[in-house]
């Protein structure tokens, strides 16, 4: 019914929010039937007056299917004191931007019908809680052991936010067949050999890898249709999209000096292109 509602307590600044933007204050009585029709909610407090406690309202949501908790509104007992109940179960989207510099780990809280995971800090969690989880965007912890965990969900979509491997990351997540990849920063990772573990691939993300060159393995993912690649300065070998037959959708961002020439024909025929601060 809605696009989405902030919630927030009455004595915080609105005047952040654009005069179109419903409000809905937690620390006021609301309407069972009003509560029922809120399908989309970003949680939001100001720095200095951070949530401590999921506000019970949001357990009242019945058909609440997307919550955006937002960066810097929450203090980190937040999440780890979630309890059975504190969400309503038809929740499908569940994003966590803070950041507090620490290992998160979820309280064992089983969210049926979630869909999509998207969490910001190193985040550690048992599959079972999220048995039906199709994508997933986390930060690793040193041992990748989080990692691997997510890797036992039914995933199509995984992005990882900070990539502290090489090539080796690509053994990691290999054990699912996923068809879509994210490699999100990272300083290690100088190669994409051993990518053609996953040769049904149809989508990849690259952005902020700094050491990352040799993109040639591209080549054996023979299903690719999107390829985005942002904040890479080193790589070469852009010939390499030559060998794409399935390629429909690239990205170039902030790559600097690749040689583009090389490839115009190719990418002249590509249905959409989005080129910026490459050549």
């Amino acid at each position: 019914m809605d696009a989405g509602v902030v919630l927030l307590r009455r004595r915080n600044d609105r005047d952040v929010f654009g005069p179109d933007q419903e409000l809905v204050f937690f620390d006021e009585p609301a309407l069972p039937e009003r509560l029922s029709q809120i399908r989309d909610v970003q949680l939001w407090a100001p720095h200095d007056d951070r949530i401590e406690r999921l506000p019970e309202v949001i357990g009242q949501m019945e058909n609440l299917t997307s919550l955006t908790i937002s960066s810097g509104s929450s203090t980190p007992s937040l999440m780890t004191d979630i309890r059975e109940g504190d969400l309503p179960e038809s929740l499908k989207q569940l994003r966590i931007l803070d950041e507090h510099g620490r290992v998160f780990v979820w309280p064992g809280v089983i969210l049926p019908r979630l869909t999509s995971l998207f969490v910001s800090d190193v985040f550690r969690f048992d599959a079972s809680a999220f048995p039906e989880l199709r994508r997933v965007s986390l930060k690793p912890d040193r041992a990748q052991a989080n990692l691997r965990e997510a890797l036992r969900l039914p995933l199509d979509e995984l992005n990882v936010l900070n990539v502290s491997l090489d090539e080796r990351i690509f053994e990691i997540v290999a054990a699912r067949p996923l068809r879509r990849l994210g490699l999100l920063s990272g300083t290690k990772l100088a190669s994409l050999d051993g990518i053609q573990a996953l040769p049904g691939l149809e989508a990849l993300r690259l952005k902020n890898l700094r050491a990352l060159s040799d993109i040639s393995a591209l080549r054996e993912l023979s299903v690719l249709t999107a390829l985005d690649i942002q904040y890479c300065r080193k790589i070469q070998g852009i010939e390499v999209l030559a060998d794409l037959p399935m390629l429909e959708r690239l990205t170039l961002v902030g790559c600097g000096d690749l040689g583009l020439t090389a490839v115009q024909d190719v990418i002249g025929r590509l249905p959409v292109t989005t080129l910026g601060g490459t050549s």
